[in-house]
């Protein structure tokens, strides 16, 4: 087993950054506090070759950027488990995005082991390892750090390179490569985002839907401050501006300080710069194009979808086990609803299941569904559902006997 050693300096950082890089491949994981601020405050940075366990502690003085710029070196292959919230924290602090990611958990759901899965359940069900979880819920942030929490930090990494391994040999055996390449260029390539716009901040607010384009065009730019406002204190962004008030004043429109303090709720000691500085955007959503949301399908199509969702969401779910899939990496429910929807339309080629493996696996069958040329009914054998095409024999086909 790796040994496990505690870094609390530059020198010790650039050292252990010089063998991963001479190793090619690292694994890597963060401890880190998000609950009172807009930046995670980052605890601990844990790092595995095949040779060692590094544990960088930046509290007590060792800074990470060695390390963090070897997850955007095309050189080095980066391993995590479920990284979006270390790949925002990346992003936010140092400006890093990955280029040679390798998400195990993703991997997991190709091979049969499904979505979404825990560190612990695949290194128990992969490699019969299993874990000791107790310090999960720690304060990270308070030193010096206890025997137990530095070796619960150590094991999040301790296995994830052999971990790696064994599910690279069953994505071979598959001849599932590109698959999982694929998928993990659409979730953490170039055109991810790990953390909010403030353009588009106000997609997140619950309820922007039923405004109208007006009203939706004064929400952008408010949240939009909120957002940069955030990030300018270090505080979440509820705490500089609540969702509902956002949505008041957007309703609202004020153009005066005394207007602006009519919104129930809003605190009286806000200041005047910030005062001015929402009324500002207020104005500015004023001046600006209404925002549209994209225009709601037909009736018709509405009602056609009741029925193809939720069959369409069979085919999905029965075709992903066929192919020893996660259904999730699929489709979900939304997507193929998305999808049949498009498809009703027209179009759709655009969609993920227009194209690729989602399309070989699922994306043609959905759209023989919306085209009628597709049907579906239950069997007594596994699977337990069985597909016909009902325009067989000019129209009169029917399912086939599964007796």
């Amino acid at each position: 087993m790796p040994p496990t050693t505690v870094i609390r300096d530059r020198a010790g950082v650039v050292e252990l950054a010089g063998r991963c890089r001479d190793a090619g491949r690292f694994s890597l994981d963060f401890e880190f506090l998000w609950e009172r601020t807009y930046l995670p405050v980052t605890c601990l940075a844990q790092v595995s070759t095949d040779d060692e366990i590094a544990l960088i502690d930046p509290i007590d003085g060792a800074p990470l950027e060695e390390i963090v710029a070897l997850v955007e070196d095309p050189d080095v292959q980066t391993v995590m488990h479920a990284p979006s919230a270390d790949l925002t924290l990346l992003a936010l602090h140092f400006g890093v995005r990955p280029q040679r990611l390798v998400d195990v958990q993703l991997v997991a759901g190709f091979v049969g082991l499904g979505a979404g899965q825990s560190l612990a359940t695949l290194l128990d069900r992969v490699l019969g390892v299993r874990l000791a979880k107790a310090e999960s819920y720690s304060d990270w942030s308070r030193r010096p750090l206890s025997d137990e929490q530095l070796a619960y930090a150590a094991d999040d990494v301790r296995h994830l390179l052999p971990l790696t391994d064994r599910l690279a040999e069953r994505v071979a055996a598959l001849g599932r490569e590109e698959w999982v390449a694929e998928e993990h260029r659409l979730r953490y390539g170039p055109d991810a985002r790990f953390f909010t716009d403030p353009r588009e901040a106000w997609r997140k607010i619950k309820g922007q839907g039923r405004l109208n384009g007006r009203e939706r065009a004064v929400l952008r730019e408010v949240a939009a401050w909120r957002e940069q406002e955030a990030r300018r204190r270090d505080r979440p962004p509820a705490w500089i501006l609540q969702d509902r008030l956002a949505l008041d004043i957007a309703k609202r429109k004020p153009a005066t300080r005394a207007e602006l303090g009519r919104v129930r709720g809003l605190d009286d000691r806000m200041r005047d710069g910030e005062a001015g500085a929402v009324l500002a955007a207020v104005s500015a959503g004023l001046d600006a194009p209404e925002v549209h949301l994209p225009q709601s399908i037909s009736p018709e199509i509405a009602a056609r979808l009741s029925v193809l969702g939720t069959l369409g969401q069979l085919v999905v779910g029965v075709r992903a086990e066929a192919a020893n899939l996660a259904a999730p990496l699929l489709a979900t429910r939304d997507e193929v609803e998305a999808f049949l929807a498009a498809r009703l339309g027209g179009d759709g080629d655009l969609h993920p299941l227009g194209s690729g493996w989602r399309r070989d696996i699922a994306g043609d069958a959905l759209t023989a569904l919306a085209a009628g040329r597709l049907a579906v009914a239950p069997s007594p054998r596994h699977p337990y559902l069985v597909e016909f095409d009902p325009t067989a024999d000019g129209g009169g086909g029917s399912a086939p006997d599964p007796a």
